[in-house]
């Protein structure tokens, strides 16, 4: 145990960070903060790690600090049940209090598993939470304002939908109260607790097919209108036949139970609630589906064999059609008992098979058989056709109808109203609309749809259209079985307005109804979801493509910044460290911002314990991932680098040093490197989607990783204070670096090695000398040599690229910072036109995502030429609390004007060069900074002069303010406007 005194919480109270380590949140009450020193045993104990650095050492333990005392964690958690929970389930409370005088500055402090929706007083408010880890819980904070006396109404919509890329579900409850000061006393009300009613609503259908099979997201929404009463949330509602709430075990129980190590702490929210952008998307098609066939639903509980019988008026062809991959249809449909003859799908219709046979006219059957578990989708011929009772229904997949139906363009049948807000009207049924958003959002749909009930609305999303027909495929077959971005709503008879709890995203919507009689959908717009962010960094140059390429980079960042930085918003929309360390460059020179930086870097903290490595977080699924977890090292430093934010480190700190002494024990003893086994990159590094050979062995990828991650460790640990880290982290690294050129530099070939694996060298790859040259690794005469080098053995054929747009960022920020930005220039025209001569407005997963379905359209990693061209070409960079650098590159095109956002200012920067002896550079930055210009040396400098006076030329004595280096003329100055003329002898 841990004893603590009293006085030393009342003297550590200014002290407050979020901890590191974590104490079962019993020890002490949420408004104090602590800082305890403390020594471990060798061996640890239930709450600490046991490897530390110097086991004998006193440590420091920082719990938060509140300001106003919060009591959130002394609310009881609540459920509709205390039983084992289905995989999906929606949960509606309500709970009516009474105040009796004003209560002002009133707060809701909310919080749920797995995610929820609030009205107060029948008024929306908010929804959440941010995605959380077992250990840490972020709750919501909304200002009230004065909530006067009488009857108060608090209803939550609370999803439990555990998923394996956005939070670490343990176990559904709602949790959470309102406060606030009643006659200046602060007062706690609304409580969760027993006294709540709960209804476990039967609209949504538990049984629901996931959005991707292996609960990357969570399920899609399939929906009974009938079942979910209109008004629920609203005061004038009855709830007295509601049940009441079940409190249920506190999450550090259910965390006991499952051998969850620590306790649970619960903060609040510390990103900003999510903006919701309203946008209204184009129509681009309209029409049929399946004009004269009828499509078929047979939906569980299945009666096997199911027969369906139907009269044939006229003989006729008859036709059958079935989703090959549900199943052989050769085996499980039969017409009056006969095996039909199947025609394999046709390209326009992705997985469809079909079969015809005349038909006599008379009593016919089709019989069903061996169906799978989730039910069979078909369509049929309708004419000359009547069928008793054809069974169609919402079904678990609704997906599958959308793959299955045939569209029939006919714009005509639909009618479309564009003012004052997008309506559609469908007078013919099946029918379908088409919207386009411009490009790939993050984000819910809304619409207030009517018709008749038991007529069923369902609504898709992609990333792209498909085949000559150019359709989305929101379920594509078996091109991406495991994925269907497909919700469903059946119709009550009553105006509704319809939207899905959990966000979607894609750039095209498809919409489809099914039922008899006329369907209106009116007020459609998307939400689009997203981090609160101001754009302020810009780039415009004489070439209008780079222009272009730079926006696309920052369209492609926005749908990836929610609470996290994710990957992609359409697949996945998991914060894979990789991914985040190249979205948090391109956010460097577009908005500035750091607080989604600060939650990732923590998120990934609270991770490291699980496997050493984490790939990714919240949610690590077991990835140890020793390339990624570098990369979090690197975050940040650079994060400390550029904010100063001591408090932060403390709290970090250790879990650098432990992964530090995780990663030496993967050296080689014969010459300290890291040696790989050969395994999935799941289990040790990835390197790149083409770096395959650059993951196991002795790999100069992963070495000059190693090489960098020490030196970022060395960094933080003087910060620290801890100068006997920063000292053997500094050798060590120097020993690597030593290492890395004298066992894989090949000085015939000018290049590095890709790995040394078993005694055997892997021959040059562009992946082991963009690594090394992006960390500095080559010696300095052989910088130029592997610069051409890496361009040399780069593909000039983007359909055959042999590194992938991920390893792009360390391709660029190789050229660039070894001074070969014209061919960094040429190798983004290449490559990067390729992609947008498609149409495209966001950056691809792949080069060649075109040609793989489950390859996104809109990945983050693809946006490293934003991050190249603000930082090498403008050549602008933010450099820490109040500093910044500008270091142009003077080359590859013939002017550039733009800015980056600093801290609390910007930095506005331009140049031109119109010939090859002259140059001149503005800089305009807050009088309260300071910065570094860098003149690159491409001809030697003739002068260099500023307001008229000559500040520079050859033969001038280095000073303190301006020197000469290798890497061009250093001029420290002051915040305020510098112009510069440059003469250069060409």
């Amino acid at each position: 145990m841990i004893k603590v005194s009293y006085a030393l919480l009342i003297l550590t109270l200014a002290f407050s960070t979020i901890p590191s380590y974590r104490i079962p949140r019993e020890t002490l009450t949420p408004d104090q903060s602590l800082s305890l020193p403390f020594s471990l045993p060798a061996t640890g104990d239930n709450h600490f790690p046991a490897k530390l650095s110097k086991p004998d050492d006193t440590h420091h333990l920082y719990l938060p600090q509140v300001l106003n005392p919060d009591t959130i964690w002394q609310d009881q958690a609540i459920w509709a049940h205390r039983g084992a929970p289905a995989a999906h389930e929606v949960a509606l409370f309500r709970h009516k209090f009474t105040l009796d005088a004003n209560l002002d500055d009133a707060e809701l402090h909310i919080f749920a598993d797995t995610r929820y929706e609030v009205w107060v007083d029948g008024s929306w408010v908010g929804r959440g939470p941010a995605r959380f880890s077992r250990n840490l819980h972020e709750y919501d904070v909304y200002p009230l304002g004065v909530l006067l006396p009488g009857v108060h109404l608090l209803a939550v919509q609370v999803q439990w939908a555990p998923n394996t890329r956005r939070s670490e579900s343990l176990a559904p409850h709602l949790i959470g109260h309102i406060q606030g000061a009643n006659a200046g006393v602060q007062s706690v009300h609304a409580s969760t607790g027993g006294q709540w009613k709960c209804q476990l609503s039967p609209a949504w259908r538990q049984d629901a097919a996931p959005v991707h099979s292996w609960q990357l997201i969570g399920p899609t929404e399939l929906l009974g209108l009938r079942r979910l009463p209109e008004d629920w949330n609203q005061p004038a509602f009855d709830d007295r036949d509601w049940p009441n709430a079940e409190t249920v075990p506190t999450i550090d129980e259910v965390q006991g139970s499952a051998g969850s190590p620590g306790g649970l702490a619960y903060q609040p929210r510390s990103l900003d609630p999510m903006e919701y952008r309203p946008l209204t998307p184009n129509v681009i098609d309209a029409g049929l589906l399946s004009p004269n066939f009828l499509v078929g639903e047979i939906t569980p509980p299945l009666q096997d064999p199911y027969t369906l019988s139907f009269t044939q008026t006229l003989s006729t062809v008859f036709t059958v059609e079935a989703l090959f991959g549900n199943g052989s249809p050769t085996n499980t449909i039969r017409l009056d008992g006969e095996k039909l003859q199947w025609q394999d799908p046709t390209p326009d219709r992705p997985d469809v098979v079909s079969a015809s046979t005349e038909l006599a006219s008379g009593e016919h059957s089709i019989s069903f058989e061996d169906m799978p578990a989730s039910g069979m989708t078909f369509a049929v011929s309708a004419q000359n056709s009547s069928f008793e009772d054809f069974p169609f229904s919402q079904g678990v997949h609704a997906g599958r109808r959308l793959l299955l139906a045939k569209p029939a363009s006919q714009p005509e049948v639909v009618k479309v109203n564009r003012t004052p807000a997008l309506e559609l009207q469908a007078d013919t049924l099946p029918a379908y609309v088409v919207l386009d958003l411009g490009r790939a959002v993050h984000g819910r749909l809304s619409a207030q749809v009517s018709g008749p009930a038991g007529s069923i609305i369902d609504i898709g999303w992609d990333e792209r259209l498909y085949g000559d027909n150019r359709r989305p495929l929101p379920f594509p077959g078996s091109m991406h079985p495991e994925w269907n971005q497909v919700d469903s709503w059946i119709l009550d008879g009553i105006p509704r307005t319809i939207s899905t709890i959990d966000a979607r995203a894609g750039r095209y919507i498809l919409i489809a109804v099914w039922g008899k009689g006329i369907v209106m959908i009116d007020a459609i717009q998307v939400f689009e979801e997203g981090y609160p962010i101001t754009r302020l960094g810009s780039f415009v140059s004489s070439d209008p493509l780079l222009n272009r390429i730079w926006q696309v980079g920052v369209d492609t960042l926005i749908p990836n910044m929610t609470d996290a930085y994710t990957d992609t918003p359409w697949r996945e929309r998991g914060q894979w460290w990789g991914d985040a360390y190249i979205a948090d460059h391109i956010n460097r020179v577009a908005t500035g911002d750091v607080k989604l930086l600060k939650r990732g870097l923590r998120d990934m903290a609270n991770s490291f314990d699980q496997t050493g490595a984490p790939g990714m977080a919240p949610n690590s699924n077991n990835t140890h991932m020793l390339d990624y977890a570098m990369l979090w090292v690197s975050s940040l430093s650079e994060y400390i680098q550029l904010t100063g934010d001591r408090q932060f480190l403390r709290e970090t700190y250790p879990v650098v040093q432990r992964f530090l002494e995780h990663l030496s024990g993967f050296e080689n003893p014969a010459t300290g490197l890291l040696d790989l086994p050969k395994d999935h990159w799941s289990r040790f590094a990835f390197v790149d989607s083409l770096g395959y050979s650059s993951r196991y062995g002795q790999s100069t990828a992963i070495n000059s990783s190693y090489y960098h991650a020490l030196q970022q460790a060395a960094y933080l640990a003087d910060e620290r204070g801890d100068l006997a880290s920063a000292q053997a982290w500094r050798q060590r690294a120097q020993s690597v670096r030593d290492q890395i050129n004298q066992l894989l530099f090949l000085p015939d070939q000018h290049s590095f090695g890709t790995t040394v694996f078993q005694g055997e060298m892997v021959p040059p790859t562009p992946h082991a000398q963009a690594w090394a040259l992006a960390y500095d690794l080559p010696t300095e005469n052989g910088t130029d040599e592997v610069a051409t080098s890496l361009v040399e053995l780069l593909s000039t054929d983007p359909d055959e690229p042999n590194l992938e747009i991920f390893g792009m960022f360390w391709v660029l920020e190789a050229l660039g910072r070894s001074g070969h930005s014209s061919q960094a220039l040429e190798i983004i025209d290449n490559y990067y036109t390729h992609i947008l001569s498609s149409g495209t407005n966001t950056w691809w997963e792949v080069f060649n995502a075109d040609k793989l379905p489950a390859a996104s359209y809109s990945h983050v990693w693809g946006g490293s030429p934003t991050w190249f061209l603000s930082t090498y070409i403008l050549g602008a960079k933010w450099a820490g609390p109040g500093t910044w650098q500008v270091s142009p590159a003077l080359e590859g095109v013939s002017f550039v004007s733009g800015n980056i956002p600093l801290d609390t200012s910007m930095l506005n920067v331009s140049w031109q060069r119109p010939t090859c002896r002259q140059a001149s550079l503005m800089i305009q930055s807050d009088d309260a900074t300071s910065g570094e210009v860098i003149i690159p040396v491409t001809w030697p400098i003739a002068q260099v002069r500023s307001m008229g006076q000559t500040v520079w030329q050859p033969g001038n004595q280095d000073s303190s303010t301006i020197f000469m280096s290798s890497d061009g003329l250093h001029l420290r100055v002051s915040g305020g406007s510098h112009s510069l003329d440059i003469e250069y002898q060409c």
